[in-house]
């Protein structure tokens, strides 16, 4: 409510009711207009007034002068209805209502935080207020934690597993194994361990991105030449699968304006996720101007993306592999997440551009040309 529309609404009270009245007028504006809902309910257990706010969770219009047990009768604490909480409100005690309290709806149950406050007069209670509001989007992101964390201890576990067994051969039957087998079991050690650092890594960015603490260090460098190091860096995973890596270096722009190291991590997930899963062929790698951006697009001969998987391609734990047909693929569904919300922050985007069924995917990594 706006400092305007208050005068303008005193402009018209009458001149008659000021003092107290003007003070209740204006005070049921105000309540009208509040971003809460606000159920007065009376001594007797009538309701007396309902703001605008609260009338979107009623069904039964006009809800003033029914017992508030009828006009509630949509609340659910628990699955049911139980208004002890109401009662000993309407005795003088303030109640806060616990977590499962929802409004049930024909579009779904819309979970609320709600409050019982006693208003007292001459010691006595007048009226019992309940202040509630939407609290859908607090409780999807407490579940989404609760998803996360309950992934993360899964994605943990599995490297820790393949450690604790190796460490396990090796010191009870370290006499019994030959030379090459110390190695092979010392080799895995190594490598889960570099799996699981890069795991927590990925955790940490998460963590950093959802608190908005994630730093990037803006600065222009050759997105051309960065390319160029994350194919030398990958070139033997590509080698080892027999695909391709086709870079594309046409065009006159090469230089972005972005974190490099937050760059590389970005182009490097792209390239790692179009090789591992790719069967046959391999990749293309191209770079291309597009209203002040520079977009660096990832194109890949695999067997592409479902549909339904690509509606849910940049959530947190979305497992790509099964997305695109192959789940036995590595993945921790982290990387595009990840990379989405770093080139977001320097100013740029993630994109999948295109992607059809067996014939392979493209997407696109965007920053601003420097």
């Amino acid at each position: 409510m706006t400092l305007g529309k208050t005068q303008a609404d005193l402009a018209r009270i009458p001149k008659e009711a000021q003092g107290q009245n003007e003070f209740q007028l204006l005070a049921g504006r105000i309540v009208s207009h509040l971003d809460h809902g606000v159920i007065c309910i009376d001594q007797n257990g009538v309701v007396q007034l309902v703001n605008t706010y609260a009338e979107k969770f009623l069904d039964s219009p006009p809800a003033v002068g029914k017992p508030y047990s009828e006009v509630l009768h949509r609340l659910k604490i628990g699955g049911r209805n139980d208004f002890s909480q109401f009662e000993q409100a309407r005795k003088g005690k303030s109640q806060t209502l616990p977590e499962t309290v929802e409004f049930t709806t024909k579009h779904g149950n819309i979970p609320i935080s709600a409050t019982l406050t006693p208003l007292l007069s001459d010691g006595t209670n007048a009226i019992t207020a309940f202040i509630f509001a939407d609290n859908s989007r607090n409780v999807a992101r407490i579940l989404e934690e609760k998803a996360f964390f309950s992934a993360a201890a899964h994605e943990l576990r599995t490297p820790l597993s393949v450690i604790r067994m190796a460490v396990y051969l090796l010191l009870t039957k370290f006499d019994a194994l030959g030379r090459e087998e110390r190695i092979d079991h010392l080799k895995k050690i190594e490598k889960t361990s570099e799996q699981l650092a890069n795991l927590v890594n990925d955790f940490l960015n998460v963590s950093r991105i959802d608190q908005g603490r994630l730093e990037v260090d803006k600065t222009p460098f050759d997105i051309v030449t960065l390319t160029d190091e994350v194919i030398k860096e990958l070139s033997d995973l590509a080698k080892k699968r027999k695909l391709y890596i086709h870079h594309d270096i046409g065009g006159e722009h090469r230089r972005v304006i972005g974190d490099k190291m937050k760059s590389k991590e970005v182009l490097t997930n792209l390239v790692s996720n179009g090789i591992k899963y790719t069967l046959q062929g391999g990749l293309t790698i191209t770079h291309q101007e597009e209203k002040g951006t520079l977009m660096t697009k990832v194109t890949d001969t695999g067997s592409g993306i479902t549909p339904a998987s690509q509606r849910l391609l940049f959530r947190r734990f979305m497992q790509v592999g099964g997305g695109r047909l192959q789940s036995k693929a590595e993945s921790t569904g982290l990387g595009l997440y990840i990379s989405k919300k770093f080139a977001q922050l320097m100013g740029g985007d993630v994109v999948l551009e295109v992607s059809k069924p067996n014939k392979g995917s493209t997407f696109a990594f965007s920053l601003p040309m420097g």
